[in-house]
């Protein structure tokens, strides 16, 4: 090969190298310029989820109260406080347990002045009760939280107050619509019961509703 034909392999080398530098640095702008797409969408993502949690809690815990609450009316008209107070103690576990199930979350209400001790809280649900507690107390905005919790799950809460006149029949006072004989009748069922002493208004509790990320993954893409 003559020295024209080394030149001509030379200058080819140098546009190819030139070229595969090009090409290259292209290359890791694309992956850098994906890198930094993908953390933002993660990043909405999560915020995505984190609302997706808060509608399908708030949509859970309204459904629940209002199936709880339908059958309570029911059972009070058929045989009135003392039927109802027999309903809850019979029936009511065993309903939010089957809405759990149909709503693929586990769902509780819990409260620190519990009629069933099994609605006493946890040591998370405490937290967030206190925190509640004390945004009522000092007449704060109590709104919806969500906190994620191991293993790809999260805790929404909601707090429960006192709404009506109703709801004092059983956990009120003597002065505001609870009866004496209501009382005994609660203990005869509830023998460690603390939920009396109400007043329309007051904060009773919260809702726990823990929803696995799975399902609320699920839910986003309909």
């Amino acid at each position: 090969m003559g020295n024209k034909g080394f030149f001509i392999l030379f200058v080819l080398v140098i546009i190819y190298a030139h070229w595969f530098c090009t090409t290259d640095r292209r290359a890791d702008n694309k992956a850098v310029q994906k890198e930094i797409k993908d953390r933002e969408i993660l990043k909405v993502t999560e915020a995505q989820i984190i609302n997706k949690v808060l509608e399908i809690g708030n949509s859970i815990s309204v459904n629940t109260q209002k199936t709880l609450g339908q059958n309570l009316q029911k059972a009070l008209q058929e045989g009135g406080v003392e039927n109802a107070i027999s309903f809850c103690n019979l029936n009511a576990m065993p309903l939010v347990d089957s809405l759990s199930k149909h709503f693929d979350a586990e769902i509780r209400r819990v409260t620190m002045k519990p009629r069933n001790q099994n609605d006493f809280p946890t040591d998370i649900e405490k937290e967030l009760l206190e925190a509640y507690d004390y945004q009522w107390k000092d007449s704060l905005p109590m709104q919806s939280n969500v906190q994620t919790l191991e293993g790809d799950k999260y805790l929404f809460t909601k707090p429960i107050l006192v709404e009506n006149a109703l709801c004092l029949t059983c956990h009120g006072t003597f002065e505001n619509g609870l009866l004496e004989e209501t009382k005994e009748f609660i203990k005869s069922k509830y023998p460690e019961d603390q939920a009396t002493g109400y007043n329309i208004g007051d904060l009773r509790g919260m809702w726990s509703i823990t929803i696995s990320k799975k399902h609320v993954i699920q839910a986003m893409q309909f």
